[in-house]
């Protein structure tokens, strides 16, 4: 994993199900394997190098990433709890602007090893893409303890269809570029004949 990889260790990952549509078969949803596997990695990657990061001078080693995955009437919901020492309250929201990021600015020399992170577009991303089929992607946030991210998904395919731009006449109409007035560079028309302009003597 590539936790361990940069940091030679790594938490325990513990997962939980619970299936309330149907409690005794495991949980099955439709969902675009790529997208899925970018959030859980994105939220993956942050609580463990949180977790990490946190408790590398402690002796009492690192407390495991929970995740339990539940299966709604409507909903598929995600939770992926960590006890990485959470983020104050001000900053959640800048979490998702791009190219912020709580980790310091990587390296980008060619002899370390690939950054965890510090980019700081991992959560925008993953927020648009659980958006995209009309889910989401929150954040819950203890300082000093840990944080809880949930994805939720649409349990029903039926229901999660993509969120488009809306392209309509008015839509047209503003992003029509307006026409450009003539210019030597570029004249929109034949050069005009310019004898018969000519004053007469």
């Amino acid at each position: 994993m590539l936790c361990e990889q940069y940091y030679l260790v790594a938490p325990e990952l513990e997962v939980e199900e619970f299936n309330a549509k149907a409690p005794d078969k495991p949980i099955q949803v439709v969902y675009v394997p790529s997208h899925l596997f970018h959030m859980l990695f994105e939220l993956f990657k942050n609580s463990m190098r949180a977790t990490v990061e946190l408790y590398e001078d402690k002796k009492e080693g690192y407390p495991s990433v929970k995740t339990l995955v539940t299966l709604g009437k409507e909903d598929l919901s995600i939770k992926i709890s960590d006890l990485g020492g959470g983020v104050p309250l001000r900053k959640i929201d800048r979490l998702f602007n791009y190219m912020y990021s709580t980790a310091p600015r990587p390296s980008l020399e060619p002899t370390r090893a690939a950054p965890l992170a510090g980019f700081g577009y991992g959560l925008p991303i993953s927020r648009l893409y659980a958006r995209y089929f009309q889910g989401d992607l929150k954040l819950y946030s203890m300082e000093g303890v840990g944080t809880d991210a949930v994805i939720y998904l649409k349990a029903l395919s039926s229901e999660s269809f993509e969120r488009l731009p809306v392209f309509n006449k008015s839509a047209w109409r503003h992003y029509k570029t307006t026409p450009e007035a003539d210019d030597w560079s570029n004249p929109s028309s034949e050069p005009r004949d310019a004898s018969k302009y000519k004053a007469k003597q």
